[in-house]
């Protein structure tokens, strides 16, 4: 199992990050991050940082939408293949005290590209953790 989490944290300074609003990311195991986009603004997914993921195996990917996250509307993962959505969950309405997540097929050396959608112009704050098994 390979595990990657891409952090958008604002404020105090938490391991590894040296400056206000830093991006951070790591890559795990069998899971390549290709390219990041901040804030992209194609097509229909307005305010949106977009991830390419590749996993080197086939099998089982999940996300995960940690506790503590705000501004984000939701999370999902687009096909590089076709463009559909292999899995999606919306950010709790009420708390952002609980996780919350998604399961999806991974293929082999595919391009997938994990979006992180936020609400509005306001500062985002995420911690969402993407696994390949």
């Amino acid at each position: 199992m390979a595990e990657v989490t891409f952090n958008r944290e604002l404020g105090a300074a938490p391991t590894g990050i040296t400056r206000f609003q830093q991006y951070r990311s790591d890559d795990g195991g069998n899971v390549t991050i290709n390219n990041t986009v901040e804030n992209t603004s194609e097509g229909t997914f307005k305010r949106a940082d977009r991830h390419g993921v590749t996993s080197s195996t086939t099998g089982t990917g999940t996300v995960t939408l940690q506790a503590g996250s705000s501004a984000v509307k939701r999370v999902f993962v687009m096909s590089g293949v076709d463009g559909t959505i292999l899995g999606e969950v919306n950010a709790p309405k009420i708390s952002n005290r609980s996780d919350v997540s998604f399961t999806f097929s991974v293929g082999a050396s595919i391009e997938n590209y994990l979006y992180i959608e936020k609400t509005d112009r306001s500062p985002c704050v995420y911690r969402v953790t993407y696994t390949a098994a």
